[in-house]
C-alpha cells in the first residue's frame, strides 16, 4: 500500500498539464483492500484525459472510478493503461459522448455507470472485447445505437436501456453478446428489425430475460424473437398488443415467463397461444379480456402461475385450467357473476383460486364437485348471500377460505361449517 501511495504523490508534479485542459470533472480513486474499497485519491477540476496519472492502477489492487461533476466526453484515452480497473462511476454529469475505444484494454472490468446524462447515441466499437458485468445507460437521451455498438461481451448480467429515445431496433447492434437481461423499457420502440438478437447468447443456461415494459410495441414477432436465442422471459407490459395469434410464440420454446399487463389492450386469448410451451407463469393482468377459449391454456404441463386480474370477464368456463400441477389462478376484479356446477372440476389437486373482488352473486352446490384438496380459496368482497355449507363438505383446503366482505347468512351451526375442512376461515360478520 506504501509503495501505491508513493507512487500517486511523485504524480502530483506530472499533474499541471492534465489541469490545464480541466472541463470541471471531480475524480476520485479507490483501491479494493482487505475486502472493502478505500479511497486514495480525489482531485479538483481534472480532466478526463489520461486518468492513469491521477488513478494509476497498476499495482497489484483492483482499481474503481467515480467522476463527478461535468464532463462532457470520456476519451479513447480516458481510462488507457489501467488494466486492474473494476468499476467506472460517472453518473449525472451532463456527459454527452464516448469516443469509440474508451473501454479497451480492461480486462477486469465489472461495472459501468454511464446513467442519468445526455447521451444521444452508443457508436460502434464502444463496448468491445470485453468482460464486464453490468452496463447502466438508463436515463440518458439515447435515440441511437449504432452497428456494432457491443461486440464480443462475455459476462453480462445486465445492460439497462431504460428511459431512453429509442424508436428502432437494428440489426447487428449486438454481435457475440453473452448477456442474462436486456433491459429496454420506458423507450419509444415501435420496430425490432428481423435478426436483432441474432448476435445474443444467453449467459447462462436459464436463458436471456428481455424487458421492454413501456414502448410502443403492436405485436409479438415470431420472427424476431428467434428461438436460438432461448428467451427465458419476455416482458411486454405497457405496450400497444391488442391481439394475442397463434403461433406467436412458437420460435420462444425455452420461454418460462411471460408479461402482457398493463395497457396493452387485450380482448381475447385465443387457443394455440400458450398450448405445449413450457411457460411457467402468465401475467395479462390490467387488460380488457372478455373471452378466454375453452382450451386456451391446455397442454401446458409445466404452467405454475396464472394471473387475469383487473379484466372484463363475466363467465367461468368450466375446462379452463385442466392439468396435473397446482396451480396459483387469479381472476379478482373481473365481472364474474355466476360459478357453475363442476366449475373446478379441472382445477388440478392443490391448487389456489382468487376470485376476489368480482360480482360473484351465486355458486352451485357441485361447482367443487370431483375436488378433494386446495391450498386456498379466496371469494372476498363479492357479493354472496347464500352459501350451502355442503358446497366444501369434501373438500379438504391447506391455508385458507376468504369470505371477508360478502353478505352470506349465518350457519346454524357456526362458520366453521361453511368449510369445515379448511385450516382457516376468513369472515368479517354474517348476516
Amino acid at each position: 500500500m506504501k509503495t501505491f501511495q508513493s507512487t500517486v504523490i511523485f504524480l502530483l508534479a506530472e499533474l499541471s498539464l492534465v489541469l490545464a485542459t480541466s472541463n470541471g470533472a471531480v475524480i476520485t480513486c479507490h483501491s479494493y483492500e482487505d475486502f472493502s474499497w478505500e479511497r486514495i485519491r480525489e482531485i479538483e477540476n481534472a480532466s478526463t484525459h489520461r486518468i492513469k496519472e491521477i488513478c494509476p492502477g497498476d499495482g497489484e489492487h483492483k482499481v474503481s472510478i467515480e467522476v463527478r461533476g461535468s464532463v462532457k466526453f470520456l476519451y479513447e484515452d480516458s481510462f488507457k493503461g489501467i488494466p486492474k480497473l473494476r468499476k467506472i462511476y460517472v453518473p449525472k454529469t451532463n456527459l454527452e459522448e464516448i469516443e469509440p475505444g474508451t473501454f479497451k484494454d480492461l480486462p477486469q472490468l465489472d461495472d459501468v455507470d454511464l446513467s442519468k446524462n445526455n447521451l444521444q447515441e452508443i457508436k460502434t466499437g464502444t463496448f468491445v472485447n470485453l468482460r464486464v458485468g453490468k452496463v447502466y445507460l438508463q436515463r440518458n437521451s439515447i435515440s441511437v445505437l449504432q452497428e456494432g455498438a457491443f461486440v464480443n461481451l462475455s459476462g453480462v448480467k445486465e445492460i439497462n436501456f431504460e428511459w431512453n429515445n429509442l424508436q428502432e431496433l437494428k440489426r447487428g447492434i449486438f454481435q457475440n453478446v453473452h448477456v442474462k437481461h436486456i433491459n429496454l423499457g420506458s423507450n419509444n420502440i415501435s420496430k425490432i428489425e428481423v435478426g436483432m438478437f441474432a448476435g445474443v447468447f444467453p449467459l447462462d443456461q436459464d436463458g436471456i430475460v428481455l424487458s421492454f415494459p413501456n414502448n410502443s410495441i403492436a405485436e409479438i414477432d415470431a420472427s424476431v424473437f428467434d428461438y436460438k436465442h432461448n428467451i427465458f422471459s419476455l416482458s411486454l407490459s405497457k405496450n400497444l398488443i391488442s391481439v394475442l395469434r397463434p403461433g406467436d410464440l412458437r420460435n420462444m420454446p425455452g420461454l418460462k415467463e411471460i408479461v402482457l399487463q398493463a395497457e396493452n389492450k387485450l380482448k381475447q386469448i385465443p387457443e394455440g397461444v400458450f398450448n405445449g410451451s413450457k411457460i411457467e407463469s402468465i401475467n395479462l393482468d390490467y387488460n380488457e379480456i372478455s373471452f378466454i377459449a375453452s382450451k386456451a391454456f391446455d397442454d401446458m404441463k409445466h404452467l405454475r402461475h396464472i394471473s387475469i386480474e383487473y379484466n372484463k370477464l363475466k363467465k367461468w368456463d368450466s375446462n379452463w385450467f385442466c392439468g396435473e400441477t397446482p396451480l396459483w389462478i387469479a381472476l379478482s376484479t373481473n365481472f364474474l357473476e355466476t360459478i357453475p356446477a363442476g366449475a373446478f372440476t379441472n382445477i388440478p389437486e392443490g391448487s389456489t383460486l382468487k376470485l376476489d373482488k368480482n360480482r360473484i352473486k351465486s355458486i352451485s352446490d357441485r361447482a367443487f364437485s370431483g375436488v378433494t384438496r386446495l391450498e386456498g380459496i379466496d371469494l372476498s368482497y363479492n357479493k354472496i348471500k347464500k352459501w350451502n355449507v355442503d358446497i366444501l363438505k369434501n373438500v379438504v383446503v391447506e391455508d385458507f377460505v376468504d369470505f371477508t366482505g360478502n353478505k352470506i347468512k349465518c350457519p346454524e351451526d357456526g362458520l366453521t361449517t361453511l368449510a369445515p375442512k379448511a385450516r382457516r376461515v376468513d369472515f368479517d360478520e354474517c348476516f
